[in-house]
């Protein structure tokens, strides 16, 4: 007897001491409403506390988070560069930071910066991304329930600023976090039918590992400080 027919056997000889007809194929059930669509409408309600929420777990992973309107960004991206004593940063060439003006404020400060491109040669690029003291990214989205931010990586979007410096500052707009991964998978999903970015990256606070003995240790295989700019809602 080969394999399936043994396992007939067996779930023959089972139905048989239950005293019912061996079943043959499952009928699914047919839900009345969708539970997980219920809980993700009432999450998306109470955009605020979800903020909150976001701001707190960030801060537990051991994440500054600095909420600022638009006006007060710079001052408060250069406070954030002060503390971390960074002299070289190097960031996206993304849109919405370059109309956030950080181009002038790196040149005003006299700090030594460059903007990723993909076009450039990826060794000199890289030795360049190892030794800056900071990367700058936009943020697509962050998830509340983990403190976690999460970026598209394409062409000029690599994912040298985020992975080599030893410190990441993320920027990214408030209305843009979502409650839960769920939520925000479905978001991404709604962003990006036909065309997904080279990679999706989640960014869960600084890197951080364990040896043998459970001592915690930060900045090993990454950032080991991970500062986030929340940009308030102009509405």
């Amino acid at each position: 007897m080969n394999e399936l027919g043994e396992q007939e056997a067996f779930l023959s000889t089972i139905a048989q001491k239950l005293g019912r007809p061996r079943l043959r194929g499952v009928v699914p059930a047919e839900w009345k409403s969708n539970a997980l669509h219920q809980q993700e409408t009432e999450e998306m309600h109470d955009r605020e506390r979800s903020i909150q929420q976001f701001i707190n777990n960030l801060r537990i992973l051991h994440t500054q988070v600095d909420r600022v309107t638009p006006s007060e960004f710079l001052s408060k991206l250069h406070e954030a560069l002060s503390k971390f004593q960074v002299n070289s940063v190097i960031y996206w060439n993304d849109v919405r930071l370059i109309s956030l003006g950080v181009k002038e404020a790196l040149e005003k400060n006299q700090i030594e910066s460059r903007t990723f491109s993909g076009k450039q040669e990826k060794q000199v690029f890289r030795s360049y991304a190892a030794r800056a003291d900071a990367g700058i990214a936009f943020a697509e989205l962050g998830v509340a329930e983990t403190g976690t931010v999460v970026l598209f990586n394409r062409g000029d979007s690599g994912r040298m600023v985020s992975l080599l410096p030893p410190v990441f500052i993320a920027v990214l707009f408030e209305n843009q976090v979502f409650p839960s991964l769920s939520t925000a998978m479905k978001k991404i999903n709604q962003d990006v039918p036909e065309q997904l970015p080279a990679c999706i990256n989640f960014i869960t606070g600084p890197s951080r590992t364990g040896d043998i003995e459970m001592d915690l240790a930060f900045g090993v295989h990454g950032p080991g400080k991970v500062h986030v700019m929340l940009i308030k809602s102009e509405n």
